[in-house]
């Protein structure tokens, strides 16, 4: 019996503190991908429409900085070789991209959190 109150113990996510921060991270990462995939497709849509204009419209320069800053770091300054991750595979350095930034806002979200209750 004590055999399956152990496994009940490592079962259960949310009372081993490291895997709830990895699944946190992870799910941040998870939205901040389809969230960056998103604004991607929306922007390539009203750029393509408006390739012909002379100016971009603000909302096209709007949507492109937002891409930009999504794609910060790791796509935007090109920090991955493009040889090895050919047609599809440029999903790994995107989801990097994700895990980056999720690790980041998690991090931040854990000081906010540290310094509101040390008031």
């Amino acid at each position: 019996m004590q055999f399956f109150s152990l496994e009940n113990k490592i079962t259960n996510i949310p009372e081993i503190p490291f895997m709830k921060k990895f699944f946190t991270i992870l799910v941040i990462a998870v939205v901040h991908s389809v969230v960056t995939k998103i604004i991607s497709s929306i922007t390539l849509s009203v750029v393509t429409a408006n390739v012909h204009n002379v100016q971009m419209p603000l909302m096209g320069r709007l949507l492109m900085l937002i891409s930009k800053v999504f794609y910060f770091p790791v796509i935007t300054m090109a920090f991955y070789p493009r040889q090895l991750f050919p047609g599809n595979l440029v999903i790994i350095p995107l989801f990097i991209n994700s895990l980056l930034w999720a690790l980041i806002i998690y991090i931040v979200a854990v000081l906010i959190k540290k310094f509101v209750t040390s008031r």
